[in-house]
């Protein structure tokens, strides 16, 4: 146990204490090797003349050594792995010589006369009080080297047993505790500074650390607006060109192929503001994850049916091997994660395969999104997660999409401890691997919505509450195309009015935010209150935050963010309108 603690306490050690041991290493040789040479001679003219040589020789022999050591200690400047050897060697050669004076009350064991008793005493306790400039940051040393070099001599003057000797015992032992006592007080001092110099020192690296990541988040954000700046201008760039040419009314822009371009550009950007928004929500803490149980074969199902299109037209195969896992986690997060993953894993596969599998592993569903695509060099690895990233997208082509998936897929990852892993070889594909909480129950599993067909649409009456004169007639305009019987209102007021003016809807359509201050909410509850009947209701709104979902939810009403899709609003309707 003792070598244990002491070989710890030696790897404790700092290379700046050391450096101040060895310091003063040459002087405190020369000055011990002096005092030995005083002594020495006294010796010479007493009793036990041989046994002072070979004592004296010991003594130049090891001040000798601690020289030599010093000097060599100081041109290698060993590495810190090393140190506790050299502690070892210096602490051992300092209580090698402090043994050494001690052993003098064994060459020198009958009383002289007063003077050289006097001498012998004046010069050991020099010794040990000068000891106290060295050794205290080593403070069991400085202590062993005290009690070796002052024990001896008081034990002979306790042994000679006379009144001069027993008044030099006293003194001896005083010198000894005082000795003791200054040493401790400059050991507590000297760590008390280094503690701070650490403490200091960790501050420092904690701000350089903290400068390092603002400078990486500062480049990082230029590089996000950059990318953001470019993938939005783009798609409108190309709208307003295929807006004017529509505009001038030429056959050729009348085609199907310009209002297909726009449908196109609109996607786009609907695309990359869902995302952003997606992407902000996560990295402010609006999104709340709200875990259940739910049956993981079945989300994957969902996923794989969703991207089988996409999928068809690269000419590519869709694999699923999942067993009946039941998880705990938030599954409209998680089915995010996935068609993330699945749409990257598309995206990036000319030819093969992309395949979705789970299995159970150590108490966790783990899922994989394998696919047979480009793969990613091993240096781009670190960098696939950044916001507007991509490999192999130099010229930021759309149809590769923009980058902002995988950065989500991270975002949400750390949200819900998904775990997320990648591995990948150029040229080969990649594997993107995370994992699930498993639960033992397995949810009753629920078949995917229906899109509704025109023919359930048509006839049926919607209100539609929106204050922006040009969201509304584009909503309005897209609701009669699909067959639908529609009023519009921009306020509470005029919502009121198409009911006085006997027109019953069986749906409302509302924008959250209205002119003047006033919510959406507020207008869905009228209406409800002025038909006596719960009326299905979906909120639409730019700002979908976590107490404006929550306001919705106690409300009983949907919340959608806008832009709102129109499969989502048919979707809505189908839901309503079916059952």
């Amino acid at each position: 146990m003792r070598c244990s603690r002491l070989r710890a306490w030696l790897e404790g050690l700092e290379g700046e204490q050391l450096d101040h041991l060895f310091r003063f290493t040459s002087l405190t040789a020369l000055m011990t090797t002096l005092a030995a040479l005083i002594l020495y001679g006294a010796l010479r003219s007493g009793e036990g003349f041989d046994a002072a040589d070979g004592w004296m020789l010991a003594m130049v022999a090891v001040s000798v050594a601690r020289v030599v050591g010093a000097r060599r200690y100081h041109r290698l400047r060993p590495a810190r792995d090393r140190l506790p050897q050299w502690a070892a060697w210096a602490f051992g050669t300092i209580l090698l010589q402090g043994l050494l004076l001690g052993s003098l009350s064994l060459i020198w064991p009958e009383p002289a006369a007063p003077e050289v008793e006097s001498l012998l005493h004046i010069v050991v306790a020099t010794i040990a009080i000068g000891a106290t400039v060295p050794l205290p940051p080593f403070y069991p040393v400085f202590v062993a080297f005290v009690v070796s070099v002052l024990g001896p001599l008081a034990l002979r003057d306790v042994w000679i047993a006379d009144a001069y000797h027993l008044t030099m015992a006293a003194l001896v032992v005083a010198t000894g505790l005082y000795t003791l006592q200054g040493g401790r007080r400059q050991a507590l001092a000297l760590a008390q500074t280094q503690a701070e110099r650490r403490k200091n020192a960790a501050l420092i690296e904690a701000l350089r650390l903290e400068n390092q990541r603002a400078e990486q988040a500062h480049e990082a954000k230029a590089r996000f607006f950059a990318a953001a700046n470019h993938d939005l201008r783009q798609p409108l760039h190309a709208m307003g060109l295929l807006a004017h040419s529509l505009h001038q009314g030429s056959a050729a822009a009348r085609a199907d192929e310009v209002p297909a371009r726009l449908v196109e550009c609109v996607d786009s950007m609907a695309h990359i503001v869902d995302e952003l928004l997606e992407l902000a929500q996560v990295d402010v803490a609006g999104v709340e994850p709200r875990p259940e149980l739910f049956a993981l074969d079945a989300l994957l199902r969902e996923v794989v049916r969703a991207h089988e299109l996409p999928a068809r037209h690269k000419g590519l195969r869709l694999e699923m091997d999942s067993g009946a896992l039941t998880v705990w986690a938030d599954r409209r997060l998680t089915a995010r994660v996935l068609a993330n993953l699945m749409s990257n894993a598309i995206r990036y596969t000319e030819r093969g395969a992309v395949r979705l599998s789970s299995r159970a592993l150590e108490g966790r569903a783990e899922v994989c999104v394998e696919d047979t695509g480009i793969g990613i060099a091993e240096h781009e690895l670190p960098r696939i997660f950044e916001a507007f990233y991509q490999v192999g997208n130099p010229a930021r082509d759309r149809r590769l999409g923009v980058g902002l998936g995988l950065a989500t897929v991270k975002r949400l990852g750390d949200l819900l401890d998904l775990r997320v892993q990648v591995q990948s070889t150029l040229g080969h594909g990649s594997v993107f691997r995370f994992s699930l909480p498993l639960h033992d129950a397995a949810p009753a599993t629920t078949a995917p919505p229906v899109p509704p067909s025109d023919a359930l649409l048509a006839q049926r009456r919607v209100l539609v509450i929106e204050d922006d004169a040009d969201s509304r007639a584009a909503l309005t305009g897209l609701l009669v195309t699909w067959g639908c019987e529609v009023r519009s209102a921009e306020d509470v007021t005029s919502a009121r009015a198409r009911l006085a003016e006997g027109f019953e809807p069986e749906a409302v359509l509302a924008d959250l935010r209205l002119a003047g201050g006033a919510s959406g909410i507020e207008a869905v509850l009228a209406v409800r209150s002025a038909l006596g009947t719960a009326l299905p209701a979906l909120l639409m709104s730019g700002d979908v935050d976590a107490a404006q979902t929550q306001r919705a939810q106690e409300a009983d009403l949907r919340l959608l963010a806008k832009p709102v899709k129109p499969m989502q609003l048919r979707a809505f309707l189908g839901q309503t309108f079916g059952t």
